[in-house]
């Protein structure tokens, strides 16, 4: 339940801050006294548009805080750790917004966006708006309706995806079929592109393989004659080899006098070991080093093959391997492409029949819902001053599938005796239409499973006795959950459990909206001035005492 409302600078609230009561919960005032304010910081708590016009004037940004208690919520608290936000017994909603027109918004005090504000209020407070009876004429708004009414949400959903997941399927099968056209000569081409590239064999690694013998190859006589200059110089006569030997041997009689020589000397056994050793490689890779025109000539031929065809593909050499095996793969595709177009129609079929099979379970739900619905609001019609108000729901096969399902509603209604039912849009005034969508979201507030509910002068065009029973349903609605009512009539104020007073006053030449909780002896005064007008007698007091002891008994 909404616990506090805490606003800074918003409109003509400059802080406010207003605990809630269980139950049943009215606010009055004077029209222009700020009720719809209170909805719109609302509103901003719960993720709605921020409008910067709603920054109270001379200041730099508004701030709005709802206080939720969800201690016996699980769906809240589940959501909030499945969001990695702090869960504990309150909720904290607030959204801060900057004369610039910039918000911010906050769950539990770390920074959330305003799609979770949204639908973390979804499950913690419904408002049904003064003109949502205009809405009632769409059959959109009317199968919403049903559906909240049923509670089948795990249908919906089921619905939902199996038509998505058909819808999907039969996309990709008109996208295949739309490319046909253009298959056959797809494959023309595939086949002689492989023919290509099976006469040549491009393989991992050849280019780069060949590229180097090449080289070698076509410098051979280069590279053997440095090979033997090398060598001689190493190995022939008085080759470094030789004369580190004579170094040696003079430094091995000289260190029998000198023993600091030992190690020179070790130095130069190294040197010769290693100057050794690169002579028999060198030897070695002369002797690998071969003058062939022939291969060479295989090796120039086999590289211009293999150039021609990255030239001709717009790759580079090294990347023909790869090519010829995407060409393999499109083209064995391509060929499977009527075995897989068979599948894939199955599948289609398989999710066709999965979302009938839903839509079905889904119609049955809404039927018996709708009968229950029919039968709760002609009772309530009849309550609300249409004594043979009859009200009824029939569903038909719409002619187009959709997520929703294969249901069209309509909502059908008579308001007089002898009348035939006919669509609510063709039969109702605009007193009976807000009488019956009262009774109709009276009805869905009695099954809905939010905590809390607002109604927004949705009780605009009734009166008298009428008021009273709406009154009666509020507040037996607020022994349930939570229920609000910003309303006019003092009849439907007089049942509230809590009563808020919403005034606007003018100091130092500032307009400010102020609300408060009345006593009971203000709660009369209240009453007093919306049942008699400007001027309030004794009998008016009298009138209104009289009013809320009976609605309080």
């Amino acid at each position: 339940m909404l616990q506090e409302l805490s606003i800074q600078n918003l409109a003509l609230i400059q802080s406010l801050q207003l605990q809630f009561n269980k139950g049943f919960t009215t606010l009055t005032g004077e029209t222009g006294a700020g009720k719809s304010i209170l909805l719109d910081a609302l509103g901003l708590a719960l993720g709605e548009r921020a409008d910067s016009s709603l920054v109270r004037h001379g200041t730099d940004k508004a701030d709005v805080t709802a206080d939720f208690d969800i201690a016996e919520l699980p769906k809240v608290q589940a959501w909030l750790i499945d969001n990695e936000l702090e869960e504990e017994q309150s909720c904290l909603l607030r959204r801060t917004l900057s004369a610039e027109g910039r918000s911010k918004a906050y769950i539990n005090g770390r920074p959330a966006s305003v799609s979770q504000l949204k639908q973390l209020s979804s499950l913690l407070i419904d408002i049904h708006g003064q003109h949502e009876h205009q809405s009632l004429m769409h059959a959109t708004k009317q199968l919403e309706l049903l559906d909240a009414y049923a509670q089948h949400p795990t249908l919906l959903e089921t619905t939902a995806q199996n038509y998505q997941a058909w819808q999907q399927l039969n996309q990709t099968l008109q996208a295949r079929l739309a490319d046909q056209s253009d298959r056959q000569s797809r494959i023309e081409l595939l086949a002689f592109q492989q023919q290509e590239f099976d006469r040549i064999q491009p393989q991992d690694g050849e280019f780069e393989a060949l590229s180097e013998e090449q080289n070698t190859l076509s410098h051979a006589n280069e590279i053997k004659q440095a090979v033997y200059s090398a060598y001689e110089h190493l190995e022939g006569d008085n080759g470094i080899v030789e004369q580190l030997s004579q170094t040696m041997s003079e430094l091995s009689k000289a260190s029998e006098y000198s023993p600091q020589l030992a190690e020179a000397l070790q130095q130069l056994e190294s040197i010769q070991i290693d100057a050794q050793a690169v002579a028999d490689d060198i030897q070695r890779q002369n002797n690998q080093v071969t003058l062939d025109p022939d291969r060479l000539q295989q090796v120039d031929d086999r590289l211009a093959e293999l150039f021609g065809l990255a030239k001709k593909y717009l790759l580079d050499p090294e990347e023909l391997t790869q090519k010829h095996q995407e060409i393999r793969t499109e083209l064995a595709s391509l060929n499977n492409e009527d075995a897989s177009l068979e599948q894939l129609q199955l599948e289609i079929d398989q999710a066709w029949q999965a979302f009938i099979d839903s839509a079905q379970t889904l119609s049955q739900s809404r039927q018996a819902a709708a009968q229950k619905l029919s039968d709760t609001v002609t009772q309530a019609m009849q309550t609300l001053g249409m004594p043979h108000g009859q009200f009824d729901i029939s569903l038909s096969e719409a002619t187009k599938a959709s997520r929703l399902g294969q249901d069209q509603v309509q909502f059908n209604v008579t308001a007089n005796k002898g009348q035939p039912l006919q669509p609510l849009s063709k039969v109702a005034s605009g007193g009976e239409l807000s009488r019956i969508s009262l009774a109709i979201q009276v009805a869905s507030a009695e099954v809905a499973s939010l905590p809390s509910m607002i109604f927004d002068e949705v009780d605009v065009g009734i009166g008298g006795g009428i008021a009273e029973v709406v009154g009666q349903k509020m507040q037996q609605l607020g022994q349930h959950r939570q229920i609000f009512s910003i309303t006019h009539l003092a009849q439907v104020a007089a049942y509230g459990d809590q009563h808020l007073s919403i005034r606007k006053q003018t100091l130092k030449d500032q307009t400010l909206t102020e609300v408060t909780e009345l006593s009971a002896n203000e709660r009369v005064q209240e009453l007093a001035r919306m049942l008699g007008g400007v001027t309030i007698t004794d009998s008016t007091l009298q009138h209104a005492q009289e009013m809320l002891d009976t609605a309080q008994k």
